[in-house]
């Protein structure tokens, strides 16, 4: 049975026609079915998560809710930013706290609330404080790298491909329900290096004075302020665990793994150590060879050396990635047992912004916004792209 996406825009020939342009793509007409909801049909969902929102509040135990609205059988909810037509005061961004808080919905994708053209983010922050899981601009929801792999062209190494962050979001669920009442940190097993989480990352997860370390999933979804709203209750552990399972992987996602210092992945772990690459390092070809967001394939990388360094809460990033903590002083890795011994290799930087290694003569350099001493990255620079904040080029 195939999944369901839905669009919304308070244009309803917009919302028709970016669902026709999505379904139109292989990839996506094979495993989901795509539709658009009309003015009605938003306004009674909207409704129905209100009328959700009020009976958390006054809950009595024992009350049970019925979970069958169309919106609880959504695997990808899309929706514009600006829903001025509709109602002056409702947002994407209000219905996605609306549609993770109380409804049973998958990912949830904002269209042109950060940007008004085709974009890249130039702090590789992207937008943690937003229930959207990813936001984007309305143009780049049909981009094919988003939904499959290979790709080519514009495609940001930050994006996750979505089919497969669906079913990380469906895992997490599952993982993090028993255990609401465990410290967020030791689950995810990064509570031995809570200390090297700079301050503006880790305050994300705290909740009421208590050291971070010692929030749970349960108080961080109803304390925290990157949880409930102050006055706001949940409905039902499976609430609580749907809700953590998707603010803490765009924690993961958007202020822990940028900086590739507390976890790093493939292509920016081969540039600081080329001998863990099994191809030559002086081809491109074996350097791209490792762009993947599955594990690189042994025979393309030694990732069996590294392999008890490896992240192990796969579902939790939409990357393999490594404690580079660890790797850093692992002496099984050349450059580290001799730091004075150089690999040649191809004069080639990782691109963020198309997702591939390029000579460094056809990049420009730029400096993330990042709490990391990783900051100096490169991009492509494509054309009819806004590359925002144009600052971080001069720095």
């Amino acid at each position: 049975m195939k999944k369901k996406i839905l669009f919304f825009d308070d244009d309803e020939k917009i919302a028709r026609r970016w669902a026709d342009k999505l379904e139109d793509l292989p990839i996506v007409n094979r495993e989901f079915d795509v539709h658009h909801m009309t003015i009605v049909d938003f306004k009674e969902a909207k409704a129905e998560l209100n009328k959700r929102r009020r009976e958390a509040r006054d809950r009595k135990k024992g009350q049970d809710t019925n979970w069958n609205h169309h919106l609880d059988e959504t695997a990808i909810l899309i929706i514009d930013f600006d829903l001025l037509k509709f109602d002056p005061d409702v947002t994407a961004e209000s219905i996605a706290y609306l549609a993770r808080c109380y409804s049973r919905c998958g990912l949830i994708v904002a269209l042109n609330q950060f940007t008004r053209k085709p974009n890249f983010d130039l702090t590789l922050k992207g937008h943690p404080e937003s229930f959207a899981d990813l936001n984007l601009h309305d143009s780049q929801v049909h981009n094919h790298g988003l939904w499959k792999e290979p790709w080519k062209g514009f495609r940001p190494w930050i994006w996750p491909l979505l089919p497969r962050a669906l079913e990380g979001h469906e895992n997490r669920i599952k993982e993090v329900r028993p255990v609401l009442d465990k410290p967020i940190l030791t689950f995810l097993g990064l509570d031995q290096i809570s200390q090297l989480l700079p301050r503006s990352t880790i305050e994300f997860i705290e909740s009421k004075g208590r050291k971070p370390e010692e929030t749970t999933f349960r108080q961080f979804v109803e304390e925290s302020q990157q949880g409930l709203q102050v006055r706001d209750k949940i409905l039902d552990d499976e609430s609580i665990a749907r809700v953590a399972a998707a603010r803490i992987h765009k924690w993961l996602e958007r202020l822990v793994l940028p900086g590739q210092d507390i976890l790093v992945d493939a292509p920016h772990l081969v540039l600081r150590f080329p001998s863990l690459l099994r191809g030559n390092p002086k081809t491109r070809k074996s350097w791209n060879s490792v762009v993947t967001l599955a594990i690189p394939h042994k025979r393309l990388m030694h990732t069996d050396v590294i392999e008890k360094f490896r992240f192990k809460k796969e579902n939790w990033v939409s990357r393999p990635c490594w404690f580079w903590g660890d790797l850093s002083s692992f002496e099984g890795i050349a450059e580290v047992k001799d730091p004075w011994k150089t690999v040649q290799k191809a004069d080639v930087v990782f691109c963020e912004d198309v997702s591939r290694f390029l000579p460094r003569i056809e990049t420009k350099e730029f400096v993330a916004d990042l709490p990391s001493p990783f900051v100096r990255r490169y991009v492509h620079e494509e054309s009819k792209i806004d590359y925002q904040p144009l600052v971080r080029f001069a720095l």
